[in-house]
């Protein structure tokens, strides 16, 4: 953890995280014609990994962060929803987080490099929830707790992959494209 943090800070931070009404985007995960289709108990899960993952970037806001796939899928509902993300993110960490979906896309370095910062992501989640040691969620029904998390990757059965992205903070990197002239596919406008 950063040594700048004290632990009144870190409970404060995890008071805020636990406010944040993900609601609206656990409907989306499971609603099986705009979303995912995900049962409650995964989306649940889900939710409380990608809180745990979101106390990570508290922790350690200087650390690439890859998350799982499924990390990845609640953040990109959380963040399709730009006003609330917005909010979210201003009130967890006074500043916009930026998703750079292209890491390990590049090369096979870039590829080596995902896999490297993703095992080093699972090993903060565990060592971060031993220090924490956050009470997981008692039932289905209960609201999902950034514990719950720490189940993460422990089920062999259940092998957790790496997604193509990384949070970043404004860091201009090299996105992969394909170069094409807008004046090809879009309509053609006379004026007159």
């Amino acid at each position: 953890m950063t040594g700048q943090l004290n632990w009144q800070d870190v409970k404060t931070f995890i008071h805020k995280l636990k406010s944040l009404d993900l609601g609206p985007i656990a409907f989306q995960l499971m609603d099986r014609q705009s979303g995912q289709g995900w049962s409650r108990k995964k989306t649940l899960k889900a939710i409380a990994q990608y809180l745990m993952f979101l106390c990570l970037v508290y922790l350690y806001p200087n650390h690439p962060l890859v998350p799982s796939q499924e990390i990845d899928t609640v953040w990109h509902h959380h963040i399709l929803d730009t006003h609330k993300y917005a909010q979210d993110c201003e009130m967890l960490f006074g500043r916009f987080l930026h998703h750079f979906p292209y890491f390990g896309t590049r090369d096979e370095g870039d590829r080596q490099q995902l896999h490297l910062a993703f095992g080093e992501t699972q090993a903060l989640f565990y060592q971060v929830s031993s220090v924490l040691a956050i009470p997981p969620a008692q039932s289905e029904d209960s609201p999902p707790a950034p514990a719950s998390c720490l189940l993460l990757g422990a089920n062999k059965s259940d092998p957790i992959q790496p997604n193509a992205c990384i949070l970043i903070d404004a860091n201009p990197q090299a996105r992969p494209r394909v170069d094409f002239d807008p004046q090809e596919i879009l309509p053609r406008f006379e004026m007159g």
